[in-house]
């Protein structure tokens, strides 16, 4: 199979960004699927990958005609994510947490760990896009290491000391809060 170029998208010299759409729709949607946490919504992976195709229609002016479209299309959905991710607040319902409620009638224990996670979510707040990017996929999408090492582009070694280090913060930040935290 050919690489497809920007080349073969044009259209009376223009960029036919319906054909982009149709051909490519589903890879965005897949990558940006895959990229995202669980935090994100169907409709803000359906607005990422909107802003995916807009971006490659106000940018393509700039574009070689010789661009491989796949390989831009990741570039520019990984930026787009990561933006995202920094406008967005972390939500969670209180229905995240009705099986915690439901089996356990400890309430202390519950507000503890609540504490526990509004430290650990504090802290995500404070750690670079990427180490940020890095932990979600790892805890809560249950990626593993050489899957996050793969949809990143980095080493696998780089992928676990961004855990290590960030995993480290949170480590003294529940220390300073009091908490005792896994050896």
């Amino acid at each position: 199979m050919k690489n497809e170029i920007l080349k073969d998208y044009l259209k009376n010299g223009k960029v036919d960004i319906d054909k982009i759409i149709d051909d490519f729709y589903g890879y965005v949607y897949i990558i940006v699927k895959n990229g995202v946490s669980i935090a994100m919504t169907d409709e803000d992976i359906e607005e990422i990958v909107s802003d995916v195709f807009v971006a490659i229609w106000k940018n393509s002016i700039n574009l070689l005609k010789t661009t491989e479209i796949k390989p831009y299309l990741i570039g520019i959905a990984k930026n787009v994510i990561r933006n995202k991710y920094r406008n967005t607040e972390l939500n969670f319902s209180i229905s995240d947490y009705e099986e915690n409620l439901i089996d356990t009638c400890n309430i202390e224990k519950i507000t503890e760990e609540n504490e526990q996670n509004k430290v650990i979510l504090d802290t995500l707040k404070t750690v670079k896009p990427k180490e940020y990017e890095i932990f979600i996929m790892f805890y809560y999408e249950s990626k593993s290491v050489k899957e996050i090492a793969k949809v990143l582009n980095l080493s696998t070694s780089n992928v676990k000391t961004i855990l290590h280090r960030v995993r480290k913060v949170i480590k003294r930040n529940l220390e300073d809060g009091g908490y005792s935290y896994g050896k």
